[in-house]
């Protein structure tokens, strides 16, 4: 056999390995950024701490809450852009819940993107993507609130899309739910105008009925609460809605997480960007909330309320749990008491991340290319001028 022949075998199991190597970093690569990425960053969050002076023998719920999923329906975004998209909020919820373990899931509203358009088949189709990326085991419970991407704004919203969503998702305009003792009340912005349309006389007689709960857990032995079922123990409510209560803009919200600085200071529109200030104020009187959780905005915020006899109330912002609306969205964990909260935030994988590590991986797959091709090219050459110089 030639040194020629001998030279050529070397070179084809040099290639081979090379090409083994490649395809090694691509499988790498891809389960990098669409499996292990995902424990790999969950993995450093935790639940709540819980200070010394904490109640230990309270009776604690664990809670999971997130917010604008905005899975995309027939008109917009591209398919690639769906398929990405909803694989990352999948992949992140079902390790989340694998992980952390919650009892209960509260999603603040904004499931869908297109809600408010999409017909009847469309809208079970829906529904079935989000039972499916965001299935829970049997022990674990899930509760939505809509937001103004599932029904539309308030003057969008007709009775068929309240009530298929109502139906859908067993939601209400306003729903008292009592969970270990702890009272959650879960309020439909878009039924909070506090006019006389039928989603906001709906939500006004029903805001009545838990203001009487709530009365009548206060004070047992009234008159008016004598026909009540069974007693119960007041806990100050959480209040779990899409849009923020009234604030003029995110201005005063800080953190890396929260509105870029070209958005903070955009005045808010009440209706659109937060509750009316009417409307803001009925429900803290009425509810007298300790802690407010809302969504709507895409953006952390933390911003606190001073209300009328209860004191100074904190709502939390929760930022959205989708990459098409933020580099580096997150969700809350919560330690839920009948006297405390604690809470805790996540940060999910960051789109650019996985982005870096897939142009890495593709530039030294090119590098290694070139690099075989370069030491072709020069051997060919080398081979050309060896024989014109014999």
């Amino acid at each position: 056999m030639s040194e020629m022949d001998l030279r050529h075998r070397r070179d084809q199991r040099r290639w081979s390995r090379e090409l083994m190597q490649m395809f090694l970093i691509v499988g790498l690569v891809f389960f990098l950024c669409e499996y292990a990425i995902y424990p790999l960053v969950l993995i450093q969050c935790s639940w709540p701490q819980q200070p010394q002076n904490a109640d230990r023998d309270a009776n604690v719920l664990r809670a999971m809450v997130l917010a604008d999923t905005h899975l995309l329906g027939p008109f917009r975004g591209h398919w690639f852009d769906k398929l990405r998209r909803e694989w990352q909020m999948h992949r992140t919820f079902q390790t989340a819940i694998g992980i952390f373990n919650p009892e209960v899931v509260f999603f603040l509203g904004d499931l869908f993107d297109e809600g408010e358009w999409v017909k009847g088949p469309d809208f079970d189709k829906y529904v079935s993507r989000f039972e499916s990326l965001f299935s829970v085991p049997e022990h674990i419970d899930i509760y939505v609130v809509p937001g103004n991407h599932d029904i539309g704004f308030h003057y969008q919203t007709l009775p068929h899309k309240h009530t298929r969503f109502k139906t859908a998702f067993n939601s209400s305009s306003v729903r008292l739910l009592r969970l270990k003792e702890v009272n959650f009340v879960l309020i439909n912005s878009m039924a909070m105008q506090m006019d006389d349309c039928f989603l906001c006389e709906e939500g006004l007689t029903e805001l009545k009925i838990v203001k009487g709960q709530l009365f009548c857990q206060q004070n047992p032995t009234s008159p008016k609460c004598m026909s009540s079922p069974e007693f119960q123990i007041y806990s100050r409510p959480i209040l779990l809605q899409h849009f923020p209560m009234y604030r003029e803009s995110d201005s005063m919200c800080t953190g890396p997480d929260s509105a870029p600085n070209e958005e903070k200071f955009d005045a808010f529109r009440p209706t659109f960007e937060c509750l009316s200030a009417d409307s803001t104020k009925v429900l803290q009187q009425i509810i007298g909330p300790r802690l407010i959780l809302s969504g709507h905005t895409h953006h952390y915020c933390l911003y606190n309320h001073s209300i009328k006899g209860f004191g100074t109330v904190p709502e939390y912002s929760v930022p959205s749990f989708s990459w098409r609306n933020r580099n580096d969205p997150s969700f809350f964990l919560g330690h839920f008491s009948r006297n405390e909260f604690f809470l805790s935030k996540c940060l999910m994988p960051k789109e650019s991340t996985a982005n870096l590590l897939y142009v890495s991986g593709s530039l030294l797959i090119i590098c290694t290319l070139l690099r075989r091709i370069l030491i072709y090219v020069f051997r060919c050459l080398w081979f050309v001028l060896v024989r014109r110089a014999r």
